[in-house]
């Protein structure tokens, strides 16, 4: 009987077929650079070893992930950076790399969109002509149809300019009965001067420089437009300049600690840099809520304010003391170099105009 059982066959249960979700081609070669293929992907240069599909889907996915990177690790990285930014930045220095953007491409990111949408606000300037007078102290006034059409918008705004407009003109007529013995100012309008006639007394390499800028900037008083193209070319560009500013910052605050490299340093501005300006992208896309949008575009602002001071702790672990004292040292040095930076922006675009 115990026989008879033992000796049954078996009955084994067929093994379910797995799919394939990535086949690999027939030919077993990558179709890049020839390597032969051991998985979905090749592993010398990377490519899939499956044919793309041939769809117009599939050319608005490869731009979407190529050229704008919006992928997965975009989504799971933009939700750490705008809430906890340093760790983020932690788990990239600790080794997880694939799982998230790396910190130049989310900067980019950031700041592009950024600044497409500041500009597209501030629109395109319309040539002042003479709507804008600017006396010899280089005071502006506006004319009546200037102030009429800021009154169409905002009739506050052109009561407190025809306020402004008036006080000036007391004040001219005040000085004029001052007395003749009194020296009497140039009056002649900035726009109309010459630079023959300032009196320039610094070296004579700097004069042509100075009179380049001293010309643009009447220009761009007339019609700003010009000046205006510039800085949004030039703007973006030296504001590049402002985590490398703040990386050098982060390696003096913290040059006594041996583990952490000057790339360790850049990798936590980087990622500090575009979570600031996700912050500021989000106050003006909140900021355009009817009734409390300026209220809830606050939010972002404050909380982008405080980041620095978590980013201390979370990225270098230091104590709430310590990350107190350089949040503040860093603050201070900080603005006074991006005022230098957006200051250079400036220039250059008056010097181009």
């Amino acid at each position: 009987m115990n026989s008879k059982k033992n000796s049954a066959p078996k009955l084994k249960k067929p093994k379910a077929k797995k799919k394939p979700e990535d086949p690999i081609p027939p030919d077993g070669a990558c179709k890049n650079c020839g390597t032969v293929l051991t998985g979905a992907y090749c592993h010398q240069c990377g490519q899939r070893a499956d044919e793309p599909r041939r769809v117009v889907v599939g050319l608005v996915q490869d731009f979407l992930v190529d050229t704008l990177a919006i992928d997965g690790k975009l989504a799971r990285s933009i939700g750490l950076l705008l809430w906890r930014p340093g760790r983020l930045a932690r788990r990239y220095l600790d080794g997880k790399r694939v799982t998230y953007s790396p910190p130049f491409r989310l900067y980019l990111f950031a700041s592009v969109f950024f600044f497409l949408l500041a500009f597209a606000l501030i629109g395109a300037p319309k040539p002042l002509g003479d709507s804008v007078a600017i006396n010899g102290d280089g005071e502006v006034t506006l004319n009546e149809q200037a102030i009429e059409e800021v009154e169409a918008v905002d009739p506050e705004a052109a009561a407190r300019l025809r306020e402004a407009n008036a006080a000036l003109k007391d004040k001219a007529q005040a000085e004029e009965n001052e007395g003749e013995d009194a020296p009497k100012k140039e009056s002649v309008p900035y726009t109309e001067r010459k630079w023959d006639n300032q009196d320039y007394t610094g070296p004579a390499w700097l004069e042509p420089h100075l009179r380049r800028m001293f010309e643009a900037s009447q220009r761009a008083v007339k019609d700003p437009r010009l000046f205006f193209a510039q800085s949004k070319e030039n703007l973006p560009r030296v504001m590049l300049l402002a985590p490398v500013f703040y990386a050098l910052i982060l390696l003096l605050l913290y040059f006594y600690r041996r583990k952490f490299f000057v790339y360790d340093h850049f990798v936590v501005s980087l990622y500090m840099h575009a979570a600031l300006y996700s912050y500021l992208l989000l106050a003006l896309l909140l900021s355009f809520i009817p009734g409390i949008g300026p209220l809830l575009a606050a939010v972002p602002l404050i909380w982008g304010w405080l980041q620095p001071f978590a980013v201390l702790r979370q990225a270098y672990g230091s104590n709430w003391f310590s990350a107190f004292v350089k949040w503040a040292i860093s603050i201070i040095v900080y603005f006074a170099l991006l005022v230098i930076i957006i200051t250079l922006g400036f220039s250059v675009s008056l010097y181009q105009s």
